[in-house]
């Protein structure tokens, strides 16, 4: 059999014999597994087995991969070659040339101030020049931006914005070139363009500076007048165009900026402007400014965020409420107060329900925090104490509500307890200032004392239903019901006998072996460890006056009255526990705290 000549077709070996063709291939698959072995450990030799036929064979020696190197290559010269580039590019292309930015624009103000100086350049001539090179600076910066540095880039932008306000404010206030309206469209306008540049580039930080320039501009042209319709039109126009550019972009930052700047605008010019002829008009602009700052979490495409769910509603409420406050104490319209207030609430209340997110229940918050304080602007005295006891137990009433938000009725809860306490507190403080009554018990002192003892009662009912925090209010609101009566009867008992103090200490221990006779039947009825325990403490202490106080003050009949009564009771309270009525010593706890 003849053996294939150079250039014949069939691939290689295809016209040997099949024991050739298969040597061959062994070889192929040698040749195969030692450019792999070279591939793993490239620093051992590779030998190739000879031919298996006679067929002359010539195998290259093997040659590492690419992939090879990849993967032989070890990994620490790859980072140290990126460590190296990362530390070359912040020293030299970023620091270094920050550095001589800052050096080239500093000795620029320097010579620019040198040439003023010495009067090589006029008035005109510096304003043209400030405005030429605020222009500048603003173009050249976006280079930067072109090439990935934003930042600095933004930085730029700033200060040549702030060369163009400069200049434009030196026209008109230093050199007088142009009037105070000119100036101010001049400044509006760069604002403009920094708000155009920072919406079309998605640039929250060139907008903020844009915001700083805008809230700059009224300070800068200001001539010392009175000119309200034309500031506050302005402000409202600035908060309106940000609430807008809100509703594009998650830029709820600014608002950290735009709404205290905006108070003190307002609380500068009513310190030195405001007048009782300008009220109408001073509160409809409060209004206006509080209504577009209390839309913006409605509006705004961030809203689960702190700003936009507690900053801005909180803030914007104390803003309209102090400066509406303001404007009608200052105007003689102190009646207009607490409608002022129940207005608020219920701006508040309609918010909350327009949106269901976590700012709903920072509008609930609200509402009801104005309509606490719209009690005492209205109501005087017992009126106050009685508002806040109802407000406290509707409330609590409302939390109770299965269908709410857990925040919602979480939120409801604590304001409504919060509005209790106020009445509770009230309660106990309106003796002191009210005075002497000589009525015991029929007065209103006693009545409001009883009205706050059955607001916690039903308060304590309805949050016992809900959350262990519910059950905790309610365990407060029992030791408050019992600190009350107590207050309350030893108040009314001392003034019904107040010729006998005998006979008063007599009565005020008998109460207190009743009230704590009622805990301990309540605890036993409803399983309640705590009502329980406060009647074994106000037994207790009843036992302790007895012995160690009535005793020397009572008359013996008096003694005899109080040592049985105090027997009997003391004598049935361990009846009931000798029979384990609660199931204590088989474990099962003795119902809820």
């Amino acid at each position: 059999m003849e053996m294939p000549t150079e250039g014949s077709g069939g691939g290689a070996g295809s016209g040997l014999p099949l024991e050739q063709r298969v040597a061959h291939l062994e070889q192929e698959l040698a040749s195969l597994r030692a450019e792999l072995q070279a591939i793993r450990a490239p620093q051992r030799p590779v030998v190739t087995a000879p031919p298996a036929s006679g067929v002359p064979m010539v195998v290259p020696p093997p040659q590492p991969h690419v992939a090879a190197t990849a993967v032989a290559t070890p990994a620490f010269k790859l980072s140290e070659s990126k460590s190296k580039e990362s530390l070359e590019s912040q020293l030299g292309a970023k620091v270094l040339s920050k550095v001589a930015i800052l050096l080239l624009l500093v000795g620029a103000a320097w010579f620019l101030k040198w040439t003023f100086d010495n009067h090589w350049i006029g008035p005109a001539g510096r304003i043209l020049v400030g405005l030429l090179a605020g222009a500048a600076i603003v173009v050249w910066s976006e280079r930067f931006r072109k090439q990935k540095m934003a930042a600095f880039s933004y930085a730029l932008k700033a200060v040549g914005t702030g060369v163009l306000y400069l200049s434009l404010w030196a026209s008109f206030h230093v050199y007088h070139l142009v009037p105070a309206g000119v100036a101010f469209a001049a400044m509006v306008g760069v604002t403009l363009w920094n708000a155009i540049m920072a919406w079309s580039q998605d640039a929250e930080g060139l907008a903020g500076y844009a915001l700083v320039g805008a809230y700059l501009t009224p300070v800068l042209v200001s001539t010392g007048g009175d000119h309200e319709i034309f500031l506050f039109s302005y402000l409202a126009i600035i908060a309106a165009s940000m609430v807008m550019l809100l509703r594009l972009r998650p830029w709820h930052k600014l608002l950290l900026g735009a709404l205290p700047v905006t108070a003190i605008f307002f609380i500068a010019w009513f310190a030195e402007y405001f007048t009782s002829d300008k009220a109408w008009l001073t509160a409809g602009f409060a209004l206006l400014l509080w209504g577009i700052f209390a839309a913006a979490p409605l509006v705004a495409a961030d809203v689960e965020n702190w700003v936009n769910t507690v900053f801005v509603p909180v803030g914007s409420a104390l803003f309209g409420a102090l400066t509406i406050y303001s404007v009608l104490d200052d105007s003689g319209a102190k009646n207009s107060e607490a409608w002022a207030a129940v207005g608020f609430a219920a701006v508040y209340l309609l918010l909350a329900r327009l949106r269901k997110a976590a700012v709903s229940s920072v509008h609930i918050g609200l509402a009801i925090v104005f309509l606490t304080v719209a009690i005492p602007l209205k109501a005087t005295g017992h009126g106050i104490t009685l508002g806040w006891l109802v407000e406290g137990v509707v409330l609590v009433a409302i939390a109770s509500r299965e269908e709410l938000e857990s925040r919602v009725r979480t939120a409801l809860q604590w304001l409504g307890w919060g509005a209790l306490l106020l009445g509770v507190f009230g309660a106990l403080v309106e003796p002191w200032i009210m005075g002497d009554i000589h009525t015991a018990f029929l007065n209103r002192e006693f009545a409001t004392s009883l009205a706050a003892a059955t607001a916690l009662g039903v308060a304590a009912w309805l949050s016992s239903r809900q959350s262990k925090d519910g059950s905790r209010m309610a365990a407060v609101a029992l030791i408050l019901i019992n600190l009350v009566m107590l207050l309350a009867m030893r108040r009314e008992i001392f003034r019904a006998l107040d010729a006998g103090q005998e006979s008063a200490d007599f009565c005020f221990s008998a109460w207190m072996m009743v009230q704590g006779a009622a805990m301990m039947v309540l605890g036993f009825m409803k399983r309640l460890t705590l009502a329980r325990w406060i009647g074994l403490i106000l037994l207790a202490v009843t036992v302790l006056k007895a012995v160690l106080w009535d005793t020397r003050s009572l008359g013996t009949g008096y003694r005899v009255v109080s040592y049985l009564a105090l027997g009997v009771i003391l004598m049935a309270v361990s009846f009931a526990y000798q029979k384990d009525w609660l199931g204590l010593r088989s474990g099962n706890g003795g119902g809820n705290a």
